[in-house]
C-alpha cells in the first residue's frame, strides 16, 4: 500500500498544506484522505470552508480518483465531481463518533466495487475518514488496529481520535474474518 520508489515528497509536502488541498494518500493509489471541500452556497468562509470541489478535480483525474465519499454534512454541491465522471457517495455520521454497522458496510462495499482511487473526507479528513479507511485496511491488508492507526498518523498526522481508536481495536477481528 506504499511504494518508496514512487513516493513524491515534494507533492506530499505541497498538497498536505490546508490552502493547497489538505490531502494525503493513506493507501497509495486506493485511498486519498482530505478535508471537506466547501462552496460559497454553504455558510461563511472559515478554516475548512475555503476550497471548492472544482479545485480538486484536476488532481483527482490525474491520480485516478473514481469516487468521492463524504462522511460529514453537506457543505458543497457534489455536481462538479459527478459532471467530471467521479462517483459521489454520502455516508454521514456524527463528528468524533464511529460508524454504524450499516454505514461501515456501505463504505466497504462502495470501496470494494470501485476500480480506482477513492477520495474520502469528513470535516477535517482525520477522524471519521481514518476510522472507515482503517477498517478497510484491516480487512484487506490484515493489519492490526495499532498498525493501521500508526501508519495513518505517519501519512496524515492527527488521524483517528478518541473513541475511534477503541472502535478500530474492537473491529480488528471482525475485519480479519471478513477479509
Amino acid at each position: 500500500f506504499f511504494g518508496f520508489a514512487t513516493f513524491n515528497v515534494d507533492e506530499y509536502e505541497y498538497y498536505e498544506e490546508v490552502e493547497k488541498g489538505d490531502l494525503n494518500w493513506l493507501v497509495d493509489g486506493k485511498f486519498l484522505a482530505f478535508a471537506s471541500p466547501h462552496d460559497s452556497k454553504f455558510g461563511t468562509a472559515g478554516v475548512y470552508r475555503t476550497i471548492p470541489p472544482d479545485y480538486y478535480i484536476p488532481y483527482f483525474k490525474q491520480h485516478g480518483i473514481k469516487m468521492v465519499i463524504r462522511l460529514n454534512k453537506k457543505c458543497y454541491d457534489e455536481t462538479p465531481f459527478k459532471q467530471s465522471g467521479i462517483t459521489h457517495v454520502d455516508l454521514f455520521f456524527i463528528d468524533g463518533s464511529t460508524p454504524s454497522a450499516r454505514i461501515l458496510n456501505k463504505f466497504i462495499q462502495a470501496c470494494e466495487s470501485t476500480d480506482g482511487g477513492i477520495a474520502v473526507h469528513c470535516k477535517a479528513g482525520l477522524g471519521r475518514t481514518g476510522t472507515t479507511i482503517g477498517c478497510y485496511m484491516m480487512k484487506h491488508y490484515g493489519m492490526t488496529a495499532a498498525e493501521v492507526i500508526g501508519w495513518m498518523r505517519i501519512a496524515r498526522p492527527g488521524c483517528v481520535i478518541g473513541p475511534q481508536q477503541h472502535f478500530l481495536a474492537e473491529m480488528e477481528r471482525a475485519m480479519w474474518q471478513e477479509g
